[in-house]
């Protein structure tokens, strides 16, 4: 812990060198361990850069790049964080560290892993990545993995290399890999912003069963399968064909009438989660859906904490990237996006009508630091900012509750207390999702593709 925390040590001391500099006169507050206080390097001595440098009277942050003076264009870089609790004791910490090489023709490779609060490496990856902004912009930075576990690439448009450990000086082999078997997936363009969202964990539906290596059949924090969600919904989830199938490349969630469940349930259903197989912080994540119709019929594409930081729901946060309920039902044809926090508990976002509730549609919602935008086939209908969402003890830290990793969720429930309960006709119903999408942005901050 205490080679942790001697670069925070420098924050202090770097703080009373710089105070004055114009990098630091855009911003005196912390903005997030990913947000930069200002958008240029600073020049210390001797090739190093102080990259960025946050603080506030609770909470610290620092970046730092070192060159390696016998190799042009590589360099090292190790970045620490620590935050206090309402007490004023220090209870989350860590940072990562990672060497990063600037090849001929936009590419970069970089290696490197996290760093826990003792000074443990954990979670080390490497990857190979050629950008377009590059040729633009020389000094585009890519968004780094710096706040929960690296997502495997197992399937993506620019590609994954495995890492090999060596004793000594890290020696870095870029070797292709076959990836999960996606059809490839081009990246949407650039936003008017200096950043490019890039492609880092996607499931096209494109085998014959569920993709068991990103999604899970079980709830999300090992409840039961009936558990009905607090909302006293009507079905039973389970990993049957019945209700978990791919068909012609769709993702297919069904649900059908049953006898004799737990809980006095009378529908089984599906539900995918990705938790400890996706878990991001920060990035785009979209959705292909089809939706079903009728009364009782809750569909939802969302996301929740996968280590909650700041107690139970809804505390530690919940964004909901679509859920509709009742389509088609007495001329209803809402979706909503929204954000949960609390407590006492709050929400934003808003809800958009479909033109037509029988078609696919693109769900989205671009997650920022201090920003979050909801799309429906690329145009945004909602936003939320981090003055509108808080939890409870936490106001001192702008981001909480939406500063940890989350997984995402695909589920068809039935009935409860928003949709009330179903009606019993057109069954079985069916949820269709053709692909599920995960971007980060590449720039100078994870807020670099704001549009």
């Amino acid at each position: 812990m205490r080679a942790l925390r001697l670069p925070l040590l420098l924050v202090f001391a770097l703080s009373l060198v710089v105070a004055t500099q114009p990098v630091l006169a855009q911003s005196a507050s912390y903005r997030g361990f990913d947000e930069r206080v200002g958008q240029t390097a600073l020049p210390l001595w001797g090739g190093v850069q102080l990259e960025n440098l946050a603080f506030n009277p609770h909470s610290r942050s620092l970046e730092i790049s070192v060159p390696v003076p016998i190799l042009p264009n590589v360099g090292f870089h190790r970045q620490a964080y620590e935050v206090e609790n309402s007490f004023g004791r220090v209870d989350q910490m860590g940072g990562s560290q990672m060497v990063r090489a600037a090849l001929p023709f936009g590419l970069t490779l970089e290696a490197g892993a996290m760093v826990d609060g003792f000074g443990n490496r954990q979670n080390d990856f490497v990857g190979l990545t050629f950008r377009w902004s590059d040729l633009r912009h020389r000094h585009s930075r890519m968004a780094r993995y710096k706040a929960g576990p690296i997502p495997r690439k197992e399937t993506s448009s620019s590609g994954g290399f495995p890492l090999l450990k060596t004793a000594g000086t890290i020696a870095l082999i870029a070797l292709l890999a076959g990836g999960g078997g996606g059809d490839p997936v081009p990246n949407p363009n650039p936003n008017p912003g200096d950043g490019t969202w890039r492609l880092v964990w996607s499931d096209e539906f494109s085998a014959s069963v569920l993709d068991t290596k990103k999604w899970n059949t079980t709830d999300s924090y090992n409840r039961p399968q009936c558990f009905g969600g607090y909302n006293d919904e009507q079905q039973c989830y389970t990993s049957s064909p019945n209700n978990i199938s791919i068909v012609n490349g769709n993702l297919v969630l069904t649900a059908r009438p049953e006898l004799g469940l737990n809980e006095g349930r009378t529908y089984t259903s599906g539900r995918i989660q990705s938790a400890g197989k996706g878990d991001f912080i920060y990035g785009k994540f979209e959705a292909r859906i089809k939706l079903p119709v009728g009364q009782g019929s809750w569909p939802a594409f969302w996301m929740l904490p996968t280590n909650p930081s700041y107690g139970g729901w809804p505390e530690s946060g919940e964004i909901d990237i679509m859920e509709a309920i009742n389509l088609g039902v007495d001329g209803e044809h809402a979706v909503h996006g929204t954000a949960h926090f609390g407590y006492p508990k709050g929400q934003v976002g808003d809800k958009i009508n479909l033109d037509d509730i029988n078609a696919f549609h693109t769900y989205a919602v671009e997650w920022y630091p201090n920003e979050m935008h909801w799309t429906i086939d690329g145009a945004q209908y909602a936003s939320a900012t981090q003055g509108e969402w808080y939890t409870s003890g936490e106001r001192i830290n702008a981001n909480a509750p939406f500063d940890q990793p989350f997984h995402m969720i695909l589920n068809f429930a039935v009935g409860g207390r928003w949709p009330g309960d179903t009606d019993g006709t057109n069954f079985p119903r069916q949820m269709e999702v053709d692909y599920v999408r995960v971007y980060r942005c590449e720039g100078s901050s994870a807020s670099s593709c704001k549009n």
